[in-house]
Order: C-alpha cells, then sequence, then structure tokens
C-alpha cells in the first residue's frame, strides 16, 4: 500500500508541470489571408528573452575577446619591435666589443715588435760599444807594449853608451851581477857603502819634504798610472831596506826624475829614487841595493 502511494505521487509531481504548461499556452489564431499570427506568452516569451540576452551577451563577449586579443596582438608586437632593438643593441655591443679586442691584440703586436726591435738594436750597440772597447784595450797593450820595447831598447843602448865609456865589458857585468868582484871593485863597493851610509833618513822630519800633507791636498799628482812590471811573471813584493834588486827593476824608465814634485828630498850620486808598484824605493843604482823605502806611495 505504501508503494503504491509513493508510486503514484511520483506520477502527480512529474505530470503536473506538463499540464501547466500546456494550459499557459493560448493559441489564438486569427486568419486573415494566408498570415497566421501566433502570440506567444508565458514561458516561451521568457525563454526567447532569455536567448536574445544570452546572444547579446555573447556578442558582448566576442567583442570584448577580439579586443583582447586585438591588444595581445598590438602587444606582441611592440614586445617583438623592442627585442628587435635589443638584440641590434647586443649585436652592435658584442661587434664594438670584438672590434677593441682585436684592435688592442694589434697594439699589443705592435708594441712587442717594437720592444723587440729596440732590444735588438740595443744589443747591437752593446755589441759594437764591446767590440771599440776590446779594440781599444789591444791598441793600449799594443801602445804599452811598443812602449816597453822602445824604454828597452833606450835602456840597452844607454847601458852600451855607458859601458863603453867606463870600459865595461860584458863579462863584467856578469860578475857583477854573480857578485863576483875582484879586489878593486870590492874596494869600490866599500867606498860606496860608506857613502850610502851618509843617506840621511831623518829627511822626514823636515817639513819641507811632508808628503803625505801634500798628497792629502794634491792627489792627482800622485795617481801615475798602471805599473808594467819588467818581468811577464813578477808579482808584487814588499821590498825592505838592504835587499838588491835585479837592474830591470831600476833602469831609467822606472826613476822619479823631479821628486821635487812629490815633495822627496833630492838624491845624489848613484841613488835614485824609482817607482816599484805603488812603492818608491832609493836605489843604489851601482849594485841594486835599497837604500830608503816609502810604501804606498802613490795610489
Amino acid at each position: 500500500m505504501r508503494l503504491f502511494f509513493i508510486s503514484g505521487l511520483m506520477a502527480a509531481t512529474i505530470l503536473t508541470p506538463a499540464a501547466a504548461s500546456a494550459a499557459n499556452v493560448t493559441p489564438n489564431v486569427n486568419q486573415t489571408g494566408s498570415v497566421i499570427a501566433a502570440d506567444l506568452t508565458g514561458n516561451v516569451a521568457l525563454q526567447r528573452d532569455g536567448r536574445s540576452d544570452r546572444r547579446a551577451q555573447r556578442g558582448n563577449r566576442g567583442s570584448g575577446n577580439r579586443e583582447a586579443r586585438r591588444g595581445a596582438r598590438s602587444e606582441n608586437r611592440n614586445n617583438r619591435g623592442r627585442a628587435t632593438v635589443q638584440r641590434d643593441r647586443n649585436r652592435s655591443a658584442s661587434r664594438q666589443e670584438r672590434r677593441s679586442a682585436r684592435q688592442q691584440t694589434r697594439n699589443a703586436d705592435r708594441n712587442y715588435s717594437r720592444s723587440r726591435t729596440e732590444a735588438s738594436r740595443a744589443n747591437r750597440e752593446a755589441r759594437r760599444e764591446a767590440a771599440q772597447r776590446s779594440e781599444r784595450r789591444v791598441d793600449r797593450r799594443a801602445d804599452a807594449r811598443r812602449d816597453r820595447n822602445q824604454n828597452r831598447r833606450v835602456e840597452r843602448r844607454d847601458n852600451r853608451n855607458w859601458s863603453r865609456e867606463n870600459g865595461w865589458t860584458n863579462r863584467d857585468r856578469n860578475v857583477r851581477n854573480d857578485r863576483r868582484w875582484d879586489n878593486d871593485r870590492r874596494d869600490n863597493y866599500r867606498d860606496r857603502n860608506r857613502n850610502n851610509r851618509q843617506w840621511n833618513r831623518g829627511w822626514r822630519n823636515d817639513n819641507r819634504y811632508n808628503w803625505k800633507s801634500y798628497r792629502s791636498a794634491n792627489r792627482h799628482y800622485y795617481r801615475p798610472g798602471r805599473y808594467y812590471s819588467p818581468l811577464r811573471n813578477h808579482n808584487y813584493r814588499r821590498w825592505s831596506i838592504g835587499i838588491s834588486l835585479g837592474s830591470a827593476f831600476y833602469g831609467s824608465r822606472y826613476w822619479i826624475n823631479d821628486p821635487w814634485r812629490y815633495r822627496l828630498p833630492p838624491a845624489y850620486g848613484s841613488y835614485r829614487w824609482i817607482r816599484y808598484y805603488d812603492d818608491v824605493l832609493l836605489i843604489d843604482t851601482y849594485n841594486g841595493r835599497v837604500v830608503d823605502v816609502i810604501y804606498d806611495f802613490f795610489y
């Protein structure tokens, strides 16, 4: 019973709207010729108005969408234009950077080539100067050798003349060098030793011969130049009083002929002031004995 009641109630609910719609529609047909006018009322009119509204809304929505799309297209074109301008700017900047990098590379290569050229020029100048110095050194050595040979020739000529004048022979010179004296020469040697003992070494106390003070004020006088030893392998030795030197060391080329210029006392008799490296020796030219000595006299 309950089921039957529920089924009837559902059927009445479904059929009621259909009946109401049919009752609202009242066809009113007016036959005027061949045209039939129909008045629609109720829900049909409402549906029609709804369709018109929806059509209008679609039109408005369509126009709005067209404007939006048109604006979007315009914005895209503007964006593409700005992107093109920015791309052109980036290309120009990169082109400028590459041009600047190439210019810097060319400048660096040019500077490197210039530095290499200047270095090679400086090396050529240095080699030329070294060659010129070597040539001048060779010339000075040749001049010094020529001077030494000339001095030796002059000394030998002077010795020969002196030997001829005094009756000396080669045998006598050998005897003198070997210190084998005969009685006459031994007597003469004693006489000359007595004369040597008369050399007064107290001249250093005489203010006229104060060569140290004079040298401090006139240093250029005491720089006579390089000393050339008469023997090739001879080295400096510190000679003392009483030592006898070979004749090569007190030849005329080593004499100090102007001792007054250096504030030295004048030498007399067979004595001679000679230069030995930077020392000054007073030599008895008869036997080569050192009578007086001043160490480190020259600079």
